[in-house]
């Protein structure tokens, strides 16, 4: 490999959005040839710091040595690019939905210089590593998320790198696709004897088998070391409960566990009905003849793998599908698509990132409040009122892809902006 014990030394690294603090005084000694985890929740620096390490991002204060050198270096970052792999954030983010499986790993092979023979016998290996030799002509954007993950990873290991970076990789993946992925990453480790992997995770059941671990809370670390060290040095059984009892003693006033409140009975009828709900894509059954109720006031939730048809039948459901056979009601009205009084009623939060990036936060509560029609003396009120509730006041006129706290908790706040909104 490189021939360092260390795969990062980082120095006194902060990092800025704007006013937003994202990394506060970093110094970091990231260990070779093993598995490291950042692990915290969404908006702690975690991917910040990877960008960092990966080159992504440009070095505000402080300085960072990957694989022997500044990464400040133009030079330096060139030379080491072909020994990085990063995989970004979000399913699917470095590929490209149009190509089929093959044409997207064959496009990375291309970028790295390798010739045609090189490239079908590394594409060869990596498909049939990663199961994906069915699907090789099958559209990157008509994958599940876990076979997109796979495919991710089947492009950042085409070039066979030292550094394998992956943000927060298996977000979004099914349990079981979960499971096959790390279990996939240790099959290629072996193939690639000796390769250094940064991960970040929120996950703390997945933290529990990588070998070292960077515990980070508000852009600050909170203690570094294996699994087993940190949770005897806590006097606790898991990373979980190792990593609440590593933070500030404010932060955990008043921590218990989250227990399911009991559902009040409601005699109002059923707010969603399907019956016989199907949905073809030519010759492809994606949803085959679903039925059931859901009362009002419950919460109701699809459990399943990626691909098993969550998705379809939501928009089915709100409108966003014609059902190919089968019927929808909610309030007992059925569901057509393009019925705008209908949609006034429903909240939507899609499973991909719905806001305009180029807008503040304040502007896509604004925009999202007209397209639900509300009174436009209303809105101010109702926008104000939305802020306090997500706890968004200090990030309003930020804009939404500057922010590094939870996109998803401003999307659900958008959906919430009507008043008769059903999330």
């Amino acid at each position: 490999m490189n021939g360092h014990d260390t795969i990062a030394h980082i120095e006194g690294i902060k990092h800025r959005y704007g006013k937003k603090i994202a990394l506060d005084s970093i110094d970091l000694q990231i260990p070779a040839g093993c598995e490291v985890g950042l692990i915290g929740p969404d908006g702690v620096g975690k991917s910040t710091l990877l960008g960092l390490i990966a080159g992504q991002k440009k070095i505000q204060t402080g300085d960072i040595h990957v694989l022997g050198s500044s990464m400040r270096s133009g030079i330096h970052r060139h030379d080491v690019c072909s020994e990085i792999a990063y995989i970004p954030q979000g399913l699917g983010q470095n590929l490209y939905a149009t190509l089929s499986v093959y044409e997207n790993v064959d496009f990375f092979g291309r970028l790295f210089g390798y010739n045609r023979n090189e490239r079908n016998e590394r594409i060869k290996r990596l498909l049939k590593a990663t199961n994906l030799e069915p699907f090789a002509d099958r559209p990157a954007g008509q994958l599940s998320g876990g076979m997109k993950q796979k495919l991710g990873l089947c492009c950042a290991l085409i070039h066979d790198p030292d550094v394998l970076i992956m943000d927060e990789p298996t977000t979004g993946v099914d349990p079981l696709s979960r499971r096959q992925f790390w279990e996939l990453i240790k099959g290629m480790r072996a193939h690639h004897a000796g390769m250094s992997i940064v991960v970040a995770t929120a996950y703390m059941e997945e933290a529990e088998h990588l070998d070292w671990l960077v515990m980070m809370e508000g852009g600050r670390v909170l203690a570094t070391g294996t699994p087993a060290q940190l949770k005897k040095q806590t006097g606790k059984t898991t990373i979980e409960d190792a990593y609440i009892a590593m933070l500030p003693e404010e932060m955990r006033y008043g921590h218990r566990v989250f227990t399911t409140p009991s559902r009040i009975a409601s005699d109002d009828g059923s707010a969603i009905e399907a019956k016989h709900l199907t949905k073809k894509f030519g010759d492809f059954t994606a949803v085959n003849d679903v039925s059931f109720t859901i009362p009002r006031g419950e919460i109701f939730g699809f459990v399943g793998s990626n691909g098993c048809g969550k998705t379809t039948t939501m928009k089915m459901l709100t409108g966003l599908l014609h059902p190919t056979h089968g019927q929808a009601t909610i309030f007992g009205s059925s569901v057509e698509t393009g019925s705008v009084g209908l949609k006034k009623r429903i909240g939507y939060m899609s499973q991909s990132f719905s806001l305009y990036g180029e807008l503040t936060v304040r502007q896509n509560l604004n925009m999202h409040a007209h397209l639900f029609d509300l009174p436009k003396e209303d809105v101010p009120f109702r926008v104000k009122e939305m802020a306090e509730k997500f706890g968004l006041n200090d990030v309003m006129d930020d804009e939404t892809e500057s922010l590094i706290l939870w996109p998803e908790t401003i999307s659900g706040t958008c959906s919430s902006i009507s008043p008769e909104g059903m999330v």
